[in-house]
């Protein structure tokens, strides 16, 4: 027998009951410098398919505080912050204290400017954080189906994953900055291959929403992607002019854009 009466709340619910514009507070009120912290919420809904075949799905939640405190130092001013992921209250005065301790051992900054003053609460800072889910991805995974009939009928080989993500983040400062901000952040990627594996061809989409996503025009185009790669042609070793499309152009500047500081030139 299973005896009736009231159940513990899972950690999932306790987190849920903690609103992001407390945890931004509670942050605020036990700093003892100047600070600026946030919450970004973030919710994710992804799938991922094989072999012409859906293979899996989901939907994950992740808070993520991150406290900003500046310091007076011989010199000018310095800042410290600490970001990490967090489930409850109890946490946010060791990530305030962690970033305090660096801001005051921390060397001046170039490029110190005078805190933002007397701005309040913006009208949607009371709001809850926005949300995704599985069922954003719900014309895709129809359209998929279609796109492996399609697929197998050419013998090709579809792979790839789609994800969907809302971040809702809420930003205060200890003189009386409050903001609230959603960004919805969609991106499908798509591969084919040819059924020996000689071939293979990949494309990526970005979206808000995606409304916007037409799965069989980028089947399509992979297909024509894998008809060039029928025509092969030996070449001598040398250098020569080479043409990429738009998404390979995108990556090679990410890359470039994440290595581009000093740390990892040193």
């Amino acid at each position: 027998m299973r005896a009736i009466g009231h159940t513990q709340p899972t950690g999932l619910q306790i987190w849920l009951s903690i609103a992001p514009q407390d945890l931004v507070e509670a942050a605020l009120s036990v700093a003892t410098l100047p600070c600026v912290g946030s919450v970004r919420e973030r919710t994710e809904a992804n799938l991922r398919w094989a072999n012409n075949a859906l293979i899996t799905n989901g939907e994950m939640r992740s808070r993520t505080l991150t406290v900003t405190a500046t310091a007076e130092v011989e010199g000018g001013m310095a800042a410290g912050t600490v970001s990490q992921e967090i489930a409850g209250v109890a946490e946010v005065a060791a990530v305030v204290a962690a970033a305090e301790g660096l801001a005051r051992t921390g060397r001046p900054a170039e490029d110190a400017a005078p805190r933002v003053q007397n701005y309040a609460h913006n009208d949607v800072w009371t709001d809850p954080p926005e949300a995704t889910s599985i069922e954003v991805l719900d014309d895709l995974a129809k359209g998929l189906g279609d796109a492996f009939e399609r697929a197998e009928a050419a013998q090709h080989l579809l792979y790839g994953f789609a994800e969907h993500a809302v971040e809702t983040t809420y930003l205060g400062s200890s003189t009386g900055l409050r903001r609230r901000g959603v960004q919805p952040t969609g991106r499908l990627e798509l591969n084919a291959k040819t059924a020996d594996r000689e071939a293979s061809a990949w494309l990526g989409r970005t979206t808000r929403d995606f409304l916007d996503i037409d799965v069989v025009e980028a089947v399509d185009e992979l297909s024509t992607r894998l008809g060039w790669a029928s025509t092969k042609i030996d070449l001598p070793p040398g250098r020569y002019e080479t043409l990429l499309p738009p998404g390979a152009i995108a990556d090679l500047m990410i890359y470039a854009y994440w290595t581009a500081n000093a740390r990892d030139a040193e």
